[in-house]
């Protein structure tokens, strides 16, 4: 089990756009090890051929955290991803520019660049569906170091085994954030890596 799976995250709105890009730019690669994750259906289902994994999530912005952790919950409780033992989240417009050294990453539980700053309370603002409560409320939460996800950022399958049961998500608006605090609350440190030397 040394491979990593790179996820890309998009929406039903842009999924035959961003299938079309990464399947193009990972067959350059010649690189197979590849998802792309949309929500808003009812239930959760893989399609292996056109590599596309369908989560029964909330598509908007705001359902983002929910998104990603029944990604990952379902990545590592399926079969069909059992030779994986890392994953790269990525935004659905990320490029990588270079396959992943494995040896680079073995011992990374997880790794992205890291904000240790506090971050913007209103980011989200505007960016939510208008039925939202999100799209109007500030963040009030706490804030933790975390690994940018708009920089793509690397979790391990033990990492992952530690969180997926987490169902928080509706409280917590920055998925990238929310699972840096899931990951904390289980001794998980993350390791500051310079992403932008293998996807931008």
């Amino acid at each position: 089990m040394e491979k990593v799976l790179y996820i890309f995250i998009t929406h039903q709105n842009n999924i035959i756009n961003t299938h079309n890009k990464v399947k193009i730019m990972m067959n350059n690669l010649n690189n197979t090890n590849y998802i792309l994750v949309k929500g808003g259906d009812v239930s959760n289902n893989y399609d292996i051929d056109s590599k596309i994994l369908s989560i029964n999530c909330n598509d908007k912005y705001e359902g983002l955290p929910e998104k990603v952790l029944k990604t990952y919950k379902y990545i590592v409780e399926s079969v069909m991803f059992n030779q994986y033992s890392h994953f790269i989240k990525l935004d659905e417009d990320m490029i990588i520019k270079n396959n992943i050294n494995y040896n680079l990453i073995k011992n990374i539980n997880y790794g992205g660049k890291v904000q240790n700053t506090v971050g913007n309370r209103k980011w989200h603002i505007g960016k939510c569906s208008k039925e939202s409560i999100w799209n109007t409320k500030e963040y009030t939460g706490i804030f933790t170091s975390w690994c940018l996800g708009g920089y793509g950022y690397i979790l391990s399958r033990n990492s992952i085994n530690l969180i997926k049961n987490d169902t928080n998500y509706k409280n917590i608006i920055y998925e990238d954030l929310y699972i840096a605090i899931l990951l904390k609350k289980n001794d998980i440190n993350k390791i500051n890596i310079n992403s932008k030397s293998l996807f931008i």
